[in-house]
């Protein structure tokens, strides 16, 4: 009898280490799935009313993609430049907008470019997003004329 209360316990034992690593690793799928290019990490909408995301990205695109090489860190960058009409040379699919951001004393800080994929696959199909009627959103951001923007945009 003892031998089968033991079993028991050892049996409940590894149970509890089982479901500790099940929670755990649900955790870790889950810090996963949030760095999947697809997550949305804020929305603008533009002057005609078109929902334009930034996702999570990657290197080839989205908040990934340009933050880190073009030193934009700031959602509100963004948002300034999609708030406006998109820019000639915009098509039905791929929308360009563009910005001219001041610092306090009314200083030109930077000109800004965004181009967005208003279409649910990008151009070169090789991401695509489950609803047909979900946008891609950012593709890239940068200032113009240099390479990378400079720091003081990020307080604006």
């Amino acid at each position: 009898m003892a031998d089968s209360a033991a079993a028991d316990d050892t049996d409940k034992a590894i149970a509890a280490a089982d479901s500790d690593i099940r929670e755990s690793d649900a955790t870790a799928d889950d810090d996963a799935a949030s760095d999947h290019w697809s997550v949305v990490k804020f929305v603008a909408h533009d002057k005609d009313g078109r929902y334009i995301p930034t996702r999570q990205g990657n290197r080839s695109f989205g908040w990934v993609h340009f933050s880190g090489p073009h030193n934009i860190h700031s959602e509100k960058v963004i948002k300034a430049a999609v708030n406006e009409h998109p820019e000639r040379g915009s098509t039905k699919t791929r929308k360009v907008y563009g910005a001219v951001l001041y610092d306090t004393l009314g200083i030109i800080l930077a000109k800004v470019k965004v181009i967005a994929q208003y279409h649910w696959e990008t151009s070169d199909h090789k991401y695509k997003l489950a609803d047909t009627d979900d946008k891609i959103g950012v593709i890239t951001a940068f200032c113009q004329g240099v390479n990378k923007c400079p720091d003081a945009l990020n307080r604006v």
